[in-house]
């Protein structure tokens, strides 16, 4: 265990708490007899809260104990309060209603009589799964407050986290809490109360990939912090669940969002791309796609112009970059006319064998395509300035696996433009965008994850 030199350092007294509060909370199914936040403390009885970090299931969620419903309708990001349920083995299972299917595998716990849980589903739809985490209680003691991490972040890698007096550096600093593998919890370290910032990092580096505004917790508070995702192939949204009386929390949003830029127009030169005023990309070709640029979530301004015409903006856009996503921007049409379309990118990874790909008609004057993929259509009438869901397609995670890919103008049998052989490798996620026109189709294939 280990603590930020800008938290303060653990006295031997601390060191000795933390040390209790490992032994006497262990994670699931081993129960600490507490007054604190059971709805009925006899042994007759313990509580349940649901969370619902499953990203793109295809709905709210529904959640079955047995064949009792625990709560029903619950969205991305939702969360109830502790409730009263039976002791004893029981099966929990999580469904979405409107798919009819199963959002992850059941779960077999063995519920211990006046203790807390809470149940936490993530990853992306496809390749969720869940954890259940035994909210038993230690007093964290006057001027700390208690925090267990689980990193529900899959495809992130094991990730640390930094608790820190606001605006604190962390080029000195150590995490609180280091390399929490995902799918995995630590267990309870002491932190000193009062106002924070909240900054997460892939282990061993001080890249941030979560970033907060200063928040405030009180002494002798205790909190699970969950760091999940909302799509971003890299950065990551932390949900604080605060074990208490009722089982209360909220989402503490990403100040930052990611972003990219498809160049798909016909202008004769290569792009130069501004945000807020500061050159971000430089000399973007034609049928070029710049990497993911990290930058403040919200709508900050983005303004292009050509390198052959520099001062001269050739389109200038305010888009929502949502905290923890990312953002693929598609620039069509010619200097005079300069247009963009702005997608928000699923890039958590499919399984380890399987690639998504999405199609993206981004050309300037063919209404409607049906592609196919290896001659069997996959995707029919996708219309000018849209984009498909992510088909998948089984593809090799280390060789990959060659598809061809072809566009028809909708309802042609004829080819418009084909794409022959278009390599995808399992666990990744693609981008198909077409773009020109009619008479001048072309292609750009990116690896999105």
């Amino acid at each position: 265990m280990r603590v930020s030199s800008a938290t303060g350092i653990f006295t031997r007294l601390q060191r000795a708490l933390v040390v209790a509060f490992a032994c006497l909370c262990p994670m699931v199914l081993i129960s600490c007899n507490t007054d604190k936040g059971v709805t009925d403390e006899t042994s007759q009885h313990a509580a349940l809260r649901i969370v619902n970090l499953v990203f793109n299931a295809g709905g709210p969620i529904t959640v079955f104990l047995d064949s009792d419903t625990v709560v029903s309708g619950l969205a991305f990001e939702g969360q109830t309060s502790y409730q009263q349920i039976g002791i004893g083995i029981k099966t929990i299972q999580p469904t979405v209603p409107s798919t009819s299917s199963n959002v992850v595998s059941s779960t077999v716990a063995n519920f211990l009589g006046a203790t807390n849980y809470t149940y936490v589903a993530f990853g992306p739809a496809g390749n969720a799964t869940s954890i259940l985490l035994n909210d038993s209680t230690v007093d964290p003691g006057a001027g700390n407050f208690g925090f267990r991490l689980l990193n529900a972040s899959i495809g992130s890698g094991p990730l640390d986290i930094y608790i820190t007096p606001p605006g604190a550096s962390l080029d000195v600093a150590t995490p609180v809490i280091a390399a929490v593998a995902p799918g995995s919890n630590s267990g309870f370290v002491l932190i000193p109360a009062g106002n924070i910032e909240i900054r997460v990092t892939p282990a061993n580096s001080k890249e941030i990939i979560f970033d907060s505004l200063p928040q405030t917790i009180a002494e002798r508070a205790l909190i699970d912090g969950v760091i999940y995702a909302r799509g971003s192939g890299r950065l990551v949204n932390v949900a604080l669940l605060n074990i208490d009386n009722v089982g209360t929390g909220r989402i503490v949003n990403n100040l930052l969002a990611q972003f990219k830029v498809v160049n798909g127009s016909s202008v004769a030169s290569p792009l130069n791309v501004f945000v807020n005023h500061e050159l971000v990309l430089s000399n973007l070709p034609f049928t070029g796609a710049s990497g993911y640029r990290k930058t403040a979530a919200g709508t900050p301004t983005l303004t292009v112009e050509a390198t052959a015409t520099p001062g001269a903006t050739l389109l200038a856009l305010t888009p929502n970059l949502v905290p923890a996503t990312d953002s693929s921007i598609v620039l069509t049409g010619p200097a005079g006319a300069l247009q963009s379309l702005v997608l928000t990118d699923n890039n958590l990874p499919p399984a380890v064998a399987r690639a998504r790909v999405r199609f993206v008609n981004s050309s300037t004057d063919v209404a409607a395509v049906d592609v196919f993929v290896n001659f069997s259509r996959q995707v029919a009438s996708l219309a000018m300035n849209t984009a498909s869901l992510g088909v998948e397609f089984d593809a090799d995670p280390t060789l990959g696996t060659s598809y061809e890919i072809d566009f028809n103008v909708s309802g042609s049998t004829l080819t418009s433009l084909s794409l022959p052989a278009v390599t995808l490798t399992g666990g990744h996620s693609y981008s198909v965008y077409l773009v020109g026109s009619r008479t001048a189709l072309a292609a750009l294939v990116t690896q999105d994850n």
